[in-house]
């Protein structure tokens, strides 16, 4: 690069990044040149007309904008609709003599491509190009890694110019010429390339890389295109040869009337391929038409085709109508979560801010909602007074789960250690490390919203504790505030001593407590809105159920705290973002559990689940009601066969199996829902042409022949009806999940 051309763009650099003048020792210091140097390369500048200069003490310099060194007026402009993209474009495109160079600027997706596309397409269609006019596209990022072999694809290569050019060959320009050279992510040319193409639109010449005494002459018409800033991302020389600049809004920016030209565009395109009418819901359209799209026109239009190939297979699969009607759950899987939600859902999503008041902020709350609840059914002062204790256990043991995921003081965990040294240790049964850390983050929380606790104190007067704790209680806020200067109210002394007196782990329990898991990737937010949402909705005989908030690797989809927790709780089903990988346990997605049939689902899965505890209530869900509950949890999960038709095969051999592996109702529902995802997931392998994984064959087991053998005839008939290729080990997987341990 030549000097000028250097000082310029650090001139263009400088004030993009400051917004200001800039003065030459500012940039003599900026590029380790002599003063006087960068003045007179500065002063040149503004003489050619190509920066201009502030009267002043110091002179301050400033790059000129707009460039009209291109043979025509530069225009800078963001347009919305495509029809003005076009008219712009085509504007520069026909400009005399030979066309202005055209520069898009936007978002990865927003279809610069496309409208290059659209814009050459157009002009041979009103005979403003020959319909032989060439038209090449080259996307620059494809060689990037490789400078040389990217040159060499753009201009040619003469035989021996770098190691592996064993020939002469010519390259993009040779093949555009007399036509238009589209150029995407343009600015990953390198220096030296983006000086040659600078040449080429300069003087209408160019060399094939490697060549020195020969010039060859081409005459394109250029478009470029960069997802960058174009200031900071070419070289001035190069972007002051593109006096046309196109702005591509992103799809969030654009009006509603352009994504529906969109959606109707591609419908169109993949209606014409299938060779069948096509139609979508009005649910699907509305969701398509709204939908956060990060990826622009790009990502819209492989979404739609995406939905478009699983409902002409649905299609296929069922009554093979020839009409094809996209529907809502036709959507790539990974918008399923993002699909309309009730007020409540949004509500609890709002509030479930990982945030510390979010911490202190629900005990307080869950007090108050759990006696209202339980004055309305006129419990006895007594029960009233064990249920708000329970609250808080639950608030404890929720707390102490957190210590991975949450920093603790380590000056409050000194001010508790100190306090359970000085205040009578020896009177107090043990308290646990966890209560600790669970205290310490308490105070935590509160310190940060001091202002919460005050709607709980009539409610915290309702459970008594022992005076040694309250005692306690009282000698931690002491030293808080002589040491702290942290002074807490009655209300918190009086909950911190209720924290003191939970004994977390009965010394016996004839069953361990049910247990709902609610996951999602952090462990945090949504899994902690949702767990809040159900203690809030648990049914009242059903108030014994833990709910704990879990994190899932993203990658294996497991979890070491969730496997600490099947130890210690009876795991009845999974709510969340993200479905783990577990066995047999009901999973109900966070957006359905919000609808009026996932709560339903829930309340059968805790009704079956009480039936194993207590018997004698006759609460137990019955054979009949187990097939809509399964044909309805995978009509919201599975996309790539008839939950219907798969739940009809089950009523067939249901009997035969309950009676067989004597299954519980909650068991029984777990294991068809995981054959459903199982058989979803194989068949979202095939129909991708996917090679499988090879077996190792049938799965080594010491079960009863005559199990396998069960499963095997009706796997085989699953096969049939789905068109599914199950493993031969899958019969003998089925088998040792069904069995009870």
């Amino acid at each position: 690069m030549k000097k000028i051309d250097w000082i310029e763009q650090t001139l263009q650099t400088r004030y993009q990044e400051e917004g200001n003048g800039v003065t030459s020792q500012e940039l003599a210091e900026a590029l380790q040149l002599d003063r006087s140097t960068v003045s007179r390369y500065l002063n040149e500048l503004v003489k050619t007309g190509r920066a201009q200069k502030k009267a002043g003490r110091p002179v301050r310099y400033f790059p000129l904008e707009p460039y009209t060194d291109a043979g025509g007026p530069q225009r800078r402009k963001s347009c919305t609709g495509e029809s003005e993209l076009l008219q712009e474009a085509m504007a520069a495109l026909l400009y005399p003599p030979h066309g202005l160079p055209i520069l898009f600027t936007g978002e990865t997706g927003v279809g610069k491509t496309h409208l290059a596309q659209k814009l050459v397409e157009t002009a041979i269609e009103k005979e403003f190009l020959s319909k032989k006019t060439p038209f090449i596209a080259f996307n620059c990022a494809e060689y990037a890694q490789n400078p040389e072999l990217l040159l060499a694809q753009l201009f040619g290569v003469k035989k021996g110019a770098f190691t592996g050019a064993d020939e002469n060959k010519f390259g993009l320009v040779e093949r555009a010429n007399g036509g238009i050279l589209f150029l995407d992510e343009i600015h990953r040319l390198p220096p030296s390339g983006q000086e040659m193409l600078f040449h080429l639109i300069d003087q209408g010449f160019y060399r094939r890389l490697g060549e020195t005494g020969v010039e060859r002459k081409a005459d394109i018409r250029l478009i470029g295109a960069t997802t960058e800033a174009p200031e900071k991302a070419l070289l001035p020389t190069l972007l002051r040869r593109f006096p046309v600049r196109l702005e591509i809004l992103p799809l969030r920016k654009r009006p509603r009337e352009v994504r529906e030209q969109l959606l109707e565009h591609f419908l169109e395109a993949e209606a014409k391929q299938m060779g069948v009418p096509l139609s979508i819901t009005a649910r699907c359209r509305s969701f398509l038409l709204q939908y956060d799209c990060p990826g622009n026109i790009g990502q819209l239009k492989s979404d739609i085709q995406i939905a478009c190939a699983r409902a002409f297979l649905r299609n296929l699969e069922t009554d093979g109508k020839k009409k094809v009607t996209i529907d809502f759950h036709d959507l790539p899987t990974y918008l399923q979560p993002q699909r309309p939600v009730t007020s409540a859902v949004k509500n609890a999503i709002a509030g479930g801010n990982d945030g510390q008041e979010g911490i202190s902020g629900n005990i307080y709350r869950k007090l108050t909602v759990t006696k209202e609840s339980l004055l309305k059914k006129k419990a006895s002062p007594a029960e009233l007074a064990e249920q708000l204790q329970e609250t808080v256990n639950r608030y404890v043991r929720s707390l102490s789960f957190q210590q991975e995921s949450r920093p603790v003081d380590p000056a409050i965990i000194r001010v508790l250690t100190r306090a359970l040294e000085e205040g009578g240790a020896n009177e107090i049964r043990g308290i646990s490390d966890e209560q600790l850390y669970a205290i310490a983050l308490h105070i935590q929380a509160w310190r940060s919203n001091p202002g919460s606790t005050r709607i709980a104190r009539n409610e915290l007067e309702q459970v008594e504790t022992e005076s040694v704790y309250e005692h306690l209680a009282q000698k931690i806020a002491m030293l808080l505030e002589r040491e702290h200067s942290l002074r807490l109210p009655p209300e918190e002394i009086k909950l911190i001593s209720l924290f003191l007196s939970l004994n977390q782990r009965p010394e016996e329990q004839e069953q361990p407590k049910r247990l709902i898991a609610t996951v999602c990737l952090t462990g945090e937010g949504a899994a902690v809105a949702l767990q809040s949402w159900l203690e809030d909705h648990l049914p009242a005989e059903d108030q014994d159920v833990e709910i704990r908030s879990v994190q899932i690797d993203p990658q294996t989809r497991t979890s070491e705290k969730l496997d600490l927790l099947q130890r210690e709780f009876r795991l009845i089903a999974v709510a969340g973002t993200v479905p783990p990988e577990l066995d047999g346990v009901p999973y109900i997605p966070a957006w359905e559990l919000y609808q009026k049939q996932g709560f339903e689902r829930l309340r059968a899965i805790l009704a079956a689940s009480r039936s194993r505890m207590t018997a004698e209530n006759g609460l137990t869900l019955r054979p009949s009601e187990i097939p809509a509950l399964i044909e309805q949890g995978l009509s919201e999960t599975v996309i790539h066969f008839n939950p219907k038709q798969f739940v009809q095969l089950i009523q067939t051999k249901a009997d035969t199996f309950r009676r067989v592996f004597s299954w519980e109702p909650e068991r029984e529902i777990g294991i068809w829902m995981h054959l459903g995802i199982y058989t979803d997931q194989l068949l979202a392998v095939q129909l991708a042409n996917r090679r499988m994984e090879k077996s190792a064959g049938v799965l080594q087991t010491d079960l009863p022949p005559d199990r396998i053998k069960l499963w095997e005839q009706f796997l085989s008939a699953l096969s049939t009806a789905l068109h599914v290729r199950y493993p031969p080990s899958a019969a003998s997987e089925m088998a040792r999940l069904s069995t009870t341990s």
